[in-house]
């Protein structure tokens, strides 16, 4: 019974793993829904200037290691470059292709951020806004929330704090079982008896 609960602790430090990082997802996610700038601060942004050639609607499916998938849906704008290069702007799909498909073959002045794959936070035609910097922000607030709301779910913090608590008292109960029978095994250890001569 011991050495098969003494094995069983010996997986306690991935329950507290996943425990720590439950939570620790929990309090960022808080954070950043809690934070002053939603997305890329503006400073970070770097201002483009092209012709739209083209627009497409991307439906991205990505599958999970332990079953499920995820889809995202976002929109991507061709440009070209004044040096005749072109490039690829992604546009959130919250923006709405209403608002994008009167840019094709458009001259537009746009804010990306490099970091995320040229995500446009902000896009001009002929000096006037079509998608505004605060427009993509309170998007940007809006998935903060809702991650936030997701990653401290009751059911969630119930689970991340449950692995945390058998984490430790796995790992606890394990040095607990090794003291134990490290003590046992010094106390079998006997001293040879010298024989009483005859």
């Amino acid at each position: 019974m011991r050495d098969w609960l003494y094995q069983l602790t010996g997986k306690a430090w991935l329950a507290l793993v996943i425990g720590i990082g439950i939570l620790g997802w929990a309090g960022y996610a808080q954070f950043k829904a809690n934070a002053d700038t939603h997305g890329t601060a503006v400073e970070d942004l770097v201002a483009r200037s092209g012709t739209i050639v083209s627009g497409s609607e991307i439906t991205e499916t990505t599958k999970r290691r332990r079953g499920g998938s995820t889809t995202r849906h976002y929109f991507v704008l061709d440009a070209k470059l004044a040096d005749g290069s072109t490039e690829k702007w992604r546009v959130d799909y919250a923006v709405g292709r209403s608002k994008l498909e009167p840019l094709i073959d458009e001259a537009v002045d746009v804010r990306v951020d490099p970091s995320d794959n040229n995500l446009v936070y902000e896009v001009k035609l002929k000096g006037q806004p079509v998608v505004s910097l605060a427009d993509v922000q309170k998007i940007m607030e809006n998935k903060d929330k809702a991650a936030a709301s997701s990653a401290t779910d009751k059911g969630t913090l119930i689970v991340g704090a449950v692995a945390l608590l058998l984490g430790i008292g796995g790992l606890f109960l394990r040095r607990r079982i090794a003291s134990g029978h490290a003590a046992e095994q010094a106390a079998a250890v006997q001293t040879p008896v010298i024989g009483e001569k005859v």
